[in-house]
């Protein structure tokens, strides 16, 4: 069989056409799917000429968007099978199988709720929610979702079949003057990603202190007794 030719025969080359701003800052911590961590909001920060407002006309009337994006940060080398950490980190399926980012190509999609349109002398700002990205991603297309075919009835999600499982999340570890320094917002992000055990699958130590970076802080937590423990904020880089 022959090999498939190289993006270059196309003699089109991908070029981004827009960045992402995200409170993720590293890879560790960032949901596995888009949606679950539905407070992380961030903006599309189109690129010159897609920063104009007639690029953009119509895209109000849709409640979510799929973005095309590129890995750019240290892409993880093809695999041909992976460990999905929702099976446990044990059980290997094909990588076409999985949404893991060890790809053929450094591509990922995710599915963000659109909150609003933000337009200053004809130059557009998209503010989202619900990302999965990390902060500074090339975005190579964007489209609009369209419930009738992007959710067909009867579809089957394999072993994804349902959301995965939380921890609840103890705040009374970190100091009251740190505490203070959180808005809503950011409470509620940091919650829900730590929720979500960002902890690789095999890993169940209890004494074991963890870093995971998110807005302008490095959130410190242990997992004990299936509950998170936050223990501090730290300014700088990850543990």
């Amino acid at each position: 069989m022959n090999a498939a030719p190289s993006i270059s025969a196309l003699d089109r080359p991908l070029t981004p056409v827009a960045y992402i701003v995200s409170p993720f800052k590293s890879r560790f911590g960032i949901p596995r799917q888009s949606g679950l961590v539905p407070s992380a909001i961030g903006w599309i920060e189109p690129c010159a000429p897609w920063d104009r407002s007639e690029a953009w006309a119509g895209i109000e009337g849709f409640t979510h968007l799929w973005l095309i994006w590129l890995v750019h940060d240290q892409p993880h080398q093809p695999v041909s099978s992976v460990r999905p950490p929702r099976l446990g980190g044990n059980v290997r399926i094909g990588v076409f199988a999985s949404r893991a980012p060890a790809r053929p190509n450094p591509l990922g999609l995710s599915l963000v709720r659109l909150e609003q349109v933000h337009t200053t002398q004809g130059r557009v700002r998209i503010e989202i929610s619900g990302l999965d990205l990390l902060d500074g991603t090339p975005i190579l297309d964007i489209k609009p979702h369209i419930g009738f075919t992007d959710c067909p009835e009867n579809a089957d999600s394999g072993f994804a079949r349902q959301e995965p499982s939380r921890l609840s999340v103890d705040w009374s570890a970190l100091p009251p003057e740190r505490l203070a320094e959180l808005n809503e917002n950011q409470r509620a992000v940091i919650g829900e990603t730590l929720s979500l055990d960002p902890r690789p699958a095999f890993h169940d130590d209890p004494e074991r202190i963890y870093g995971c970076p998110l807005f302008d802080w490095d959130v410190r937590f242990k997992v004990q007794e299936g509950q998170v423990v936050v223990i501090d904020l730290v300014a700088g880089q990850p543990i």
